[in-house]
């Protein structure tokens, strides 16, 4: 038995990191969330959408009727094209509720957030830890340690990096794979992994007539397409914008940048009723531009480093599946590492997996995971091409094919099966609270008698 505790140090506090530390305190083990902001849940940031797939675990966590009361769920999407002329609506939310019970939901990052923190016992809140800007990570025979800005240092077993796309943990696990003696073992991700083809710009406003909340709509055509998310009291959309080349250079884009891109295209329409992209911007709560970053790396974990989420894979927004995969991440690592403990301490209650045993838990979350992201970063720039109308073949898609319901539903039915295999956390009890035509495959545990 090691004399040490077995430690977690989740560097990213989002919505990823937090449900990591909902993990981790369900499993019993000690951690840290390190997060760079000064506070763990700040009023910032796009709204997000949660499909089945991450309201099933937000639901085992017990955290769904507080998510259902800040949220709105959303049942179609209203399409038009850029002179406003109807596309047809298409039906995937609808389709969702039939096949896995229940509706994708709308909420803001500021909500889902307060949520998830607020959800937590009072010792799991202690070891949560803003203003920690990480700068250096180790990873030794014996353990981790990470080194922030502030002069600050944490030790432990294990490091994961739930920090985003433009992850400070996955350039330093790649900087300690290039200074570790030469082996066939060594696991080197590209310096720049993710490749970005299409820059966005969200905007937060009041929800106000036309819009109501729970409405969802697209406008669709040549280089542009925006989304519509409308909350209860704001609305937010994204609009993605198709750039001159792609390039894996980050950029940071300032108040200039947003008025040029209002002009290229503040004239588009929102919703039926004639709300434009420059009106929302006029009365905006708050505003941002960012790189869309799509791709998924090649080595999830070095040595007793690994990475969750969009540190992980990165996606377009079209298809809302970036926060949700990176929920089921998290699922899918515990898991694993649920199953090392169990082999563990079936012989000694009070052991702790060795580093081989935490090794090949990195691998087989990753091998669990691999091939649905792959899937998934396939489907949401497919669903970003045809809204931009890429080309002759996704503008013919988008308006003859997508556009019809009978057609929308196979595709929904074909998918099913896949997200229907989606895991839960195997140690945690629940009740089952969402059943559609196609039954999990992955039941949660029910409460003990």
């Amino acid at each position: 038995m090691t004399p040490n505790p077995f430690r977690v140090i989740v560097v990213g506090g989002g919505p990823v990191g937090m449900t990591a530390a909902h993990a981790l305190s369900r499993a019993n083990l000690d951690f840290i969330v390190l997060e760079r902001r000064a506070k763990m849940v700040e009023d910032a940031g796009s709204n997000l959408v949660l499909l089945p797939i991450g309201l099933r675990v937000l639901g085992q966590l017990g955290l769904l009727p507080k998510i259902e009361s800040v949220s709105s769920p959303m049942s179609r999407f209203r399409r038009m094209d850029h002179n406003g002329r109807d596309l047809g609506d298409t039906l995937w939310f609808t389709y969702f509720k039939e096949n896995h019970g229940a509706y994708p939901r709308v909420i803001s990052r500021h909500d889902l957030m307060q949520t998830l923190h607020d959800g937590l016992p009072a010792e799991a809140k202690a070891k949560l830890l803003p203003g920690k800007k990480v700068i250096d990570v180790s990873s030794g025979p014996d353990g981790v340690s990470v080194t922030c800005a502030d002069g600050t240092s944490y030790t432990g077993t294990v490091i994961v990096g739930a920090d985003g796309a433009h992850s400070r943990v996955r350039d330093l696990m790649r900087t300690a794979a290039l200074q570790a003696p030469p082996n066939t073992e060594n696991k080197i991700n590209e310096a720049e992994p993710f490749l970005t083809t299409y820059r966005a710009m969200w905007v937060r406003f009041p929800t106000v007539p036309p819009i109501k909340a729970g409405d969802a709509s697209e406008t669709h055509g040549y280089n542009c397409t925006l989304q519509l998310f409308a909350g209860e009291d704001t609305s937010v959309i994204g609009v993605y914008e198709r750039m001159e080349k792609p390039t894996r250079e980050g950029v940071r884009y300032n108040q200039a940048d947003e008025e040029k891109f209002i002009e290229r295209w503040g004239h588009l329409p929102i919703i039926e009723g004639g709300l434009t992209i420059k009106e929302a911007y006029t009365n905006r709560t708050q505003a941002g531009m960012v790189n869309l970053e799509e791709g998924v790396v090649d080595h999830w974990s070095w040595d007793r480093i690994v990475l969750v989420g969009d540190a992980a894979h990165k996606f377009t927004p079209s298809t809302g599946a970036g926060c949700n995969n990176g929920i089921v991440d998290v699922v899918a690592l515990s898991n694993e590492m649920y199953h090392a403990f169990k082999a563990v301490r079936a012989s000694d209650p009070e052991a702790f997996p060795t580093k081989e045993q935490v090794f090949a838990a990195f691998e087989g979350y990753q091998l669990a995971r691999f091939e649905t992201v792959k899937a998934g970063l396939a489907g949401a720039s497919q669903a970003t091409g045809a809204a931009t109308w890429a080309d002759t073949t996704h503008k013919f898609v988008d308006r003859h094919i997508l556009s019809k319901q009978s057609l929308q539903k196979f595709f929904a039915n074909r998918n099913a099966p896949a997200l229907a295999r989606t895991p839960v956390f195997e140690y945690v009890e629940g009740e089952e609270q969402m059943v559609g035509k196609f039954p999990w495959a992955h039941p949660i545990k029910p409460a003990s008698s």
